[in-house]
């Protein structure tokens, strides 16, 4: 998100802030190695069986994986996609989802208030452009980062 007003997609937004890296994304590729054995330590802050799911690649979950490790974009998660296969799939995913919804809302226009329905109309076209928005910024980002292009063949900047 955007410094200062949260609003709008900006990838390195706070990357170098004093609030920290969140994604230390490099050509190699991404996460924050917080393990004891490499990183800095803050999985530590976990004893016992928590402690060694979370320091482990193996067996931290895919989504905490990236909060714990860096890992290469050719990682395989537990799901069996690769790190960055799963950064394009889930941005054109909520970019489909978000226009499939404004299209059902589209359905219901006869069944109640135009102007209330209208009003929700307005707001999910403006959801399904930042969706977009979102999809084409983070995947063009982590693309133009890695060089590995999509599986699918789906069009990235």
């Amino acid at each position: 998100m955007s410094p200062n007003h949260h609003y709008g997609p900006d990838v390195e937004g706070y990357e170098y802030s004093m609030w920290g890296t969140y994604h230390f994304a490099d050509w190699q590729g991404v996460g924050v190695d917080r393990t004891q054995a490499t990183g800095t330590g803050y999985t530590t802050q976990y004893t016992g069986a928590n402690f060694d799911i979370y320091e482990s690649l193996k067996t931290c979950p895919d989504n905490l994986l990236l909060f714990f490790h860096h890992v290469p974009y050719t990682h395989v998660l537990h799901s069996g996609k690769t790190v960055i296969q799963h950064i394009y799939d889930t941005h054109f995913e909520g970019a489909k989802r978000a226009a499939e919804l404004k299209d059902r809302w589209a359905q219901l226009a006869d069944r109640m208030d135009v102007q209330l329905h209208q009003q929700v109309a307005d707001r999910l076209a403006e959801q399904a452009e930042h969706a977009k928005e979102w999809r084409d910024r983070i995947n063009t980002y982590f693309y133009r980062r890695c060089g590995i292009a999509d599986e699918l063949g789906r069009e990235i900047y």
